[in-house]
Order: C-alpha cells, then sequence, then structure tokens
C-alpha cells in the first residue's frame, strides 16, 4: 500500500519504468511509430485492393491526371549507411528490428515513371562532378551526396509498378504521410484520388504503414543495390 513510509519508493520505481518506457520519434505518425514499437501493423488488406480495384480498369471517359496508361511506379530512396544491408541480416534480426531499420533508412518517397527516379541522382551527380554554380541544393541532393562522400551509394527502391499515374500519387500520398515530412527530404505531402481521398487521415496513414511495410519485404527480396556515381551515365 501507498503511504507516507512507501511512496518515495513508489515514486522512485514509477520513474525508472518511465525512463525505460521506448521514445517515439515525434516526427512519426501514431500509427507509423506504434507499429514501430509494437510490430503490430495494421491489416490494410481490404483499404488496398479497394484502391487497386478502382483503379485497375478505370473510366476511360474521366479524365485522370497524367491519363490512364499503367507506366507508373512507386520508389523509395534508401540509405545504406542505415540499412548495411539490411536484406543479408535480416535472416538474423528480429522482424520489429528489420522494419525500424527499413523505416529510418528511408529519406524519400515519390511517384515516378520510366527514369524519374534517377533525376534526382542525376542533379546531384552535377554538383559531384564540379558544376558548383547550379541552383541551391535541396535536402534530398545534398543527403544523396553525404551518402556519396562515404564512398557508397543511394539504394532506390521501385515497388507497385505497372499502375496508372492517379493509384501511384494515392500510394505515395499514404506512405508520406505515414512517415511524416519531418522524417523525409520531401518538400510537401502528397495528392489522394479516388475513394482513398474520402477516408479519414487516419485510414491514409495506416495504409500507408500497409505499404511501407510491403514495400520493406520487397527490399528484402531483391536485395540491396547501390547506385554510386561511377554507375550513373554522364549527361
Amino acid at each position: 500500500p501507498i503511504n507516507k513510509t512507501t511512496r518515495l519508493i513508489y515514486m522512485q520505481q514509477l520513474c525508472r519504468l518511465q525512463h525505460k518506457q521506448p521514445k517515439h520519434n515525434p516526427g512519426y505518425s501514431p500509427e507509423l511509430a506504434a507499429s514501430m514499437h509494437t510490430f503490430q501493423l495494421p491489416d490494410c488488406r481490404a483499404h488496398e485492393l479497394a484502391l487497386c480495384q478502382q483503379f485497375d480498369q478505370p473510366d476511360q471517359n474521366r479524365k485522370w491526371r497524367e491519363g490512364v496508361i499503367k507506366s507508373s511506379f512507386n520508389y523509395l530512396l534508401l540509405d545504406p549507411r542505415v540499412t548495411t544491408n539490411l536484406p543479408s541480416r535480416s535472416v538474423s534480426m528480429h522482424p520489429a528490428e528489420c522494419f525500424q531499420t527499413f523505416i529510418k533508412a528511408i529519406f524519400y518517397v515519390g511517384k515516378g515513371k520510366r527514369s524519374r527516379p534517377y533525376s534526382h541522382l542525376y542533379e546531384a551527380l552535377e554538383y559531384y562532378r564540379g558544376d558548383r554554380t547550379s541552383k541551391k541544393l535541396c535536402s534530398k541532393v545534398q543527403h544523396i551526396l553525404q551518402v556519396w562522400a562515404t564512398g557508397q551509394g543511394v539504394i532506390s527502391l521501385h515497388c507497385f509498378q505497372n499502375v496508372i499515374p492517379v493509384e501511384a500519387y494515392t500510394r505515395e500520398a499514404c506512405m508520406v504521410d505515414a512517415m511524416g515530412l519531418k522524417m523525409l527530404t520531401n518538400k510537401k505531402r502528397g495528392d489522394y484520388y479516388g475513394v482513398v481521398a474520402t477516408w479519414p487521415m487516419k485510414q491514409r496513414r495506416e495504409l500507408g504503414v500497409h505499404l511501407l511495410y510491403r514495400a520493406m519485404l520487397i527490399f528484402l527480396a531483391e536485395g540491396e543495390r547501390q547506385l554510386r556515381p561511377a554507375d550513373l551515365r554522364a549527361a
């Protein structure tokens, strides 16, 4: 029982317990922070199916942003200083630790088609090879240069391929909102289209967590491939 004699002991024990509580990075969304801590992932398979079904055979008479050709995908830029060859190490790691590492390695989320992801790398390459007169470097390019300065290469992970642009934009928006802009070099949040645009923000962020986990599985299956300056053709 708590009384004048035992109160100090209980207070000391409470302080110790509070000190041991994990401190979530305030930049991540509450949904992602919780999943990183507990590894209890939201079951959003039905939500992703609803997203896919709407855009699988889009209304050809409706004017969707950038058309209805299935040539788009999403991509994540990862920092190899954080992953340290995560696909190879993952077999001996707890799944929660693996997911935490993957999330912490992401510094940009994008939507692309054709060679779009490499435009960021070529922008960094111009500066790397001596063109210091270009416009002020954005944080994304600065991050790429920091990776290259260590002799390592940026990881460009492509996922959710062969979709129409608005589906890729919507997936991008879900993942960006789940991550939180403070944790990325993205300058702005993404755009939602279709049925997902009508959902509450919490539901969108939960879908984002689900998509990030699926992206991690793709990364673990494909392995880590780095892109260094020498791997890029000079413009």
